[in-house]
C-alpha cells in the first residue's frame, strides 16, 4: 500500500461491502473464477481501509491543503481525534481479556475450560483479541486465523492464532439461506528473481488449499481440518469503522484549527499601508531593520502610515469547534469530556448516564453478539483441533460461554454484595462469580477459591418429617402418632 501524504479518497465511506458468491460449491474447475469475482470487490473494500488506517496515523486531506490568497500563510493542523476514537473504543470493548466459562451443568468441563482458557493464554489470546478490536474500530472488520501447531510441547496449545491483516485478507461467504463461508483468503506478496513483489493469493475452502498467481491454479491439495481457518469479525452490520461516521466532522476541525493558526499568523504578519506617500524597497527594508518610519505631509494632503489586519473572532470559533466536537462523540458513542467538566453533586449511575457511558455500553454490547458469532465459529475448530491432540477432552461447543469484562471496579462495593447475594439465593459459585463482573477471569477465581466456596455446595433438601441427620448419618424418620 502507498503511503502518500493526504491522499483523497474518490469513493464515499459507507463500510466495507461484503463479498459473496452464488455458488454452492468451489471446486479446482471455479476457484479461480470464483476468486477473481471476489478481488473486484476486496480490493475496494482494502483501499478503503488502508485510508481509514493512514487516516489513524495522521494521514489525513488536511496535510493538502493549497491557499490562493497569501499562499505563504498555509498552516495544515491535524487533530487528530481518529486515534483518539479507535484506542478507545477498543480498549473499553476488549480492555480486558476476553474468557470463556462454563456453560450449564455437563459433567468434568469445568476443568476442561480451565485447560481451554490455559491454552489461549499460551497463544497470547488476549493480545490477539485486542489487535483484531483495534482493525474492527479502524475499518470495520477484523479477521483471525487458527492452524494446527506442529511439534507442540508442554508449554505450547495444540494450535497457533495470527491476525491477519484485512487490507489482505478476506472472506467469501454464499448467497443463500445461512450465508456459509465458502473461503478464506490471504494476499501474500513474495519476493522474485528481479526483487520485484508478486501477489500470491492463498485461500482455504472446507476441505481444500489453494494457491493462486496471476489468475492460475497453482495448488490444490486437501486438509484434514474440516473447517475454513479464516474469520472474520465485525465491528456492526454495516462494517464500518468506529471513527468512519465522524469523517467529515473530523475534517471540518482540522480545516477551522488551520485557519484559526493562519488568521493569528496573518494578523502578526499584518500588511503597511501608505497612504499618500511613497517608499521604496530601500526605505521598506531600513523599515523592517529600524521598525519606524518617518513620512512628510505636504499642504492639504495628510500622510500616513497604518496596518491592514482584522483579527478572527477567536470565541465565536471556539462555539463552532466544541459543538462539531461533540457531535463527533454522540456520533461515534463516545463519553462526552464537556458536560462532567464542572464539579456536581452527581454520582454513580447519574454520571454513567449524563456523561454517555451509558451510550459507550449499549455499542460495546452491540459489537459483543457480532463477536460471539464469528468466536463460536472459530471455537469450534480450535476445540476440534485440540481433541485431535489431547486426549480425554471432551468438551463440546455447547458447554462454552463467553464473559466480556468491562468496568469491573466501577460500583465495587454494589457488585460484592449482589455476589454475596446470588451465593445465598443458592446459584452456583462459577454463574455468581462471573455474573458479578468483579474478576477477568471468573473460571480460574472459582477454582482457585474451590476450597473457601464448600459452605456454597449443594446439599440435598432434607424430607419433611425428617430430623436433620448429623455428620456422616443419614436422615431420621420422625414417627408419628396417628
Amino acid at each position: 500500500m502507498s503511503e502518500n501524504v493526504g491522499v483523497q479518497i474518490e469513493n464515499p465511506l459507507f463500510g466495507r461491502t461484503e463479498i459473496i458468491t452464488p455458488v454452492e460449491e468451489i471446486t479446482r474447475n471455479n476457484v479461480c473464477d470464483v476468486l477473481g469475482k471476489a478481488l473486484l470487490v476486496h480490493q475496494t473494500n482494502s483501499f478503503q481501509i488502508d485510508y481509514l488506517y493512514r487516516y489513524m496515523k495522521g494521514n489525513q486531506p488536511i496535510l493538502t491543503r493549497t491557499k490562493k490568497v497569501r499562499p505563504e500563510i498555509c498552516n495544515k493542523i491535524v487533530e487528530n481525534h481518529a486515534a483518539e476514537i479507535t484506542q478507545f473504543t477498543s480498549g473499553y470493548f476488549l480492555g480486558e481479556p476476553l474468557t470463556y466459562v462454563r456453560r450449564g451443568e455437563r459433567g468434568q468441563s469445568s476443568n476442561e475450560i480451565t485447560t481451554l482458557n490455559d491454552f489461549m493464554f499460551f497463544e497470547n489470546k488476549a493480545s490477539r483479541d485486542k489487535e483484531i478490536a483495534t482493525w474492527m474500530a479502524i475499518g470495520g472488520v477484523g479477521y483471525r486465523m487458527v492452524l494446527p501447531r506442529k511439534n507442540a510441547t508442554e508449554d505450547d496449545a495444540p494450535f497457533m492464532l495470527d491476525t491477519p491483516d484485512p487490507r489482505y485478507t478476506f472472506v467469501v461467504y454464499n448467497a443463500g439461506f445461512g450465508k456459509r463461508r465458502m473461503m478464506g483468503v490471504r494476499e501474500v506478496y513474495k519476493e522474485q528473481a528481479d526483487k520485484s513483489l508478486k501477489a500470491t493469493y492463498c485461500g482455504y475452502t472446507r476441505d481444500h488449499y489453494f494457491e493462486v498467481e496471476d489468475g492460475v491454479l497453482k495448488k490444490w491439495e486437501a486438509h484434514s481440518l474440516g473447517d475454513i481457518p479464516i474469520f472474520e469479525y465485525r465491528l456492526n452490520m454495516a462494517r464500518m469503522g468506529s471513527f468512519e461516521p465522524a469523517v467529515p466532522l473530523l475534517d471540518a476541525i482540522n480545516t477551522i484549527m488551520s485557519n484559526r493558526v493562519d488568521g493569528i499568523e496573518q494578523f502578526i504578519q499584518s500588511f503597511l499601508k501608505f497612504k499618500n506617500c511613497e517608499i521604496d524597497d530601500a526605505g521598506i527594508k531600513k523599515l523592517q531593520e529600524l521598525g519606524a518610519i518617518i513620512v512628510k505631509s505636504t499642504q492639504g494632503v495628510d500622510s500616513d502610515v497604518d496596518i491592514v489586519s482584522q483579527e478572527l473572532n477567536q470565541a465565536q470559533t471556539q462555539t463552532l469547534v466544541d459543538y462539531i466536537y461533540e457531535q463527533v462523540l454522540v456520533i461515534c458513542g463516545m463519553p462526552t469530556t464537556t458536560k462532567g467538566g464542572a464539579s456536581t453533586s452527581d454520582t454513580g449511575a447519574a454520571v454513567f448516564l449524563r456523561d454517555g457511558w451509558s451510550q459507550c455500553e449499549a455499542r460495546a454490547k452491540d459489537t459483543e453478539l457480532l463477536f460471539e458469532e464469528s468466536e463460536r465459529s472459530f471455537l469450534r475448530l480450535a476445540l476440534s483441533i485440540i481433541r485431535t491432540v489431547v486426549k480425554e477432552f471432551n468438551l463440546s461447543l455447547r458447554e462454552v460461554d463467553y464473559k466480556f469484562t468491562r468496568r469491573q471496579h466501577d460500583n465495587l462495593l454494589t457488585k460484592t454484595q449482589s455476589l454475596m447475594q446470588m451465593l445465598e439465593a443458592g446459584l452456583a459459585p462459577e454463574v455468581a462469580i462471573a455474573t458479578s463482573g468483579l474478576f477477568n477471569d471468573p473460571m480460574d477465581v472459582t477454582e482457585q477459591s474451590k476450597s473457601f466456596l464448600r459452605k456454597w455446595d449443594y446439599k440435598e433438601p432434607v424430607p419433611a418429617g425428617s430430623v436433620p441427620p448429623s455428620k456422616g448419618e443419614p436422615p431420621k424418620k420422625v414417627e408419628t402418632e396417628e
